[in-house]
């Protein structure tokens, strides 16, 4: 394993991560944003329903591929070369053909769907069908993250069915899942929490902090946060894809409009991008308290401290960094609220808001989900991102 200053010079891993994810992010915002501007959809796609859908998807297919072209440098830097354990350059390069050859056929079912809607029902028959990708893609994250990674299903350690059992989740609705990549923390699955996923490594913790954080995975279930953000995203993105069709006159009837709704939620994901960590930041810290009340301070400080090194290693960051680019607080920031009242999680919280509507975003066209500085290059975490 590296060490947690490779990057980019003296620069520490996690700021050079977010350096990469700010130019991965900022350079398909600026194709978004130049797409729409000139009205290049128009120009260089069938503008008319009368197009056949196989002709018409079979254009947007090959920009498709175009835009993971533009995206892998991008991925080939944040796959390949900064992360804290670098695998060989043709393993990495199948995993990443893997996870993209399914993003491409979640983007052409979806395009497809859009498209077969729009031209039988209008406007109200594509948003319907826009809502059940998101909720399709909601409820099938667990499943799909497998595909897109091939993370393997492995035998429950002991030490998880203990703590399990400890946190009063049924170990039938536990799947432990093993990946080389130590970001990869799992969550759940579902839009009603159904499926636990856990990581292999978690395996590593004493059992007393394992029991805290699947105590408190259960807590985010039980409260509804964890519906909540998911029925947050949904809205979100849902709202963006309203947005975007009033403000362009698209209509996914067409290749045209389907890649301008494309560069429409690029933009709309940027915001979210911006505007949502405060939120996410919200319910961690109420996940936090809560858990502290019934397992004790010390557990959940050392579950922070631990899960952080084996993630970013970053143990503080400047105040407006923080602000604008982490969903997750620092750990000095959570282990410092610890220490001071806090509100328990209530109906108010919505965990992981910011990272559910980044992971919905493949069921709105949008290659932002996975440009951004936790996820880019690495495929075991494009579809349950880094989080607490």
């Amino acid at each position: 394993m590296t060490s947690s200053r490779a990057g980019f010079g003296a620069l520490t891993y996690a700021r050079s991560r977010l350096y990469l994810g700010i130019s991965g992010v900022g350079t398909a915002v600026l194709a978004a944003g130049c797409l729409l501007a000139f009205d290049i959809p128009a120009a260089g796609f069938p503008t008319t329903a009368e197009t056949s859908v196989a002709r018409s998807m079979l254009a947007v297919g090959l920009f498709f591929l175009l835009v993971f072209g533009l995206c892998f440098l991008f991925d080939l830097v944040g796959g390949a070369w900064v992360v804290r354990r670098r695998d060989n350059a043709p393993s990495w390069f199948g995993t990443w053909v893997r996870g993209v050859a399914v993003q491409w056929v979640v983007w052409m079912l979806t395009g497809t769907a859009l498209m077969v809607a729009a031209r039988s029902g209008g406007v109200l028959a594509a948003v319907m069908v826009f809502v059940g990708v998101q909720f399709v893609l909601a409820q099938l994250r667990g499943p799909l993250a497998r595909v897109i990674a091939r993370l393997e299903r492995v035998p429950m350690p002991p030490v998880v069915a203990q703590a399990a059992e400890r946190a009063g989740i049924p170990v039938a609705r536990v799947q432990v899942l093993d990946t080389a990549d130590e970001g990869f923390v799992g969550g759940w699955s579902g839009v009603l929490p159904g499926t636990l996923v856990v990581p292999c490594r978690w395996a590593m913790l004493p059992v007393d902090v394992l029991s805290a954080q699947l105590a408190r995975r259960q807590l985010i279930a039980a409260s509804g946060a964890h519906t909540r953000g998911v029925v947050g995203a949904v809205a979100w993105n849902t709202a963006g894809f309203g947005v975007v069709l009033l403000a362009t006159a698209a209509t996914p009837a067409t290749a045209a409009g389907l890649v301008t709704i494309m560069a429409g939620m690029t933009l709309w994901a940027f915001v979210g991008v911006l505007v949502l960590p405060t939120a996410s930041r919200a319910a961690v810290y109420a996940a936090d308290c809560s858990t502290a009340a019934v397992h004790g301070v010390a557990h959940v400080r050392t579950g922070i401290e631990l899960l952080d090194k084996w993630q970013d290693d970053e143990p503080t960051r400047a105040l407006h960094v923080e602000r604008i680019f982490h969903p997750v607080p620092s750990r000095a920031n959570r282990i410092a609220r610890l220490a001071t009242p806090s509100a328990p999680l209530g109906a108010v919280h919505a965990h992981h808001l910011a990272r559910h509507v980044l992971w919905l975003g493949w069921g709105a066209l949008t290659p932002l989900s996975r440009a951004v500085h936790c996820n880019v290059g690495r495929p075991a975490l494009w579809a349950m991102l880094p989080g607490d």
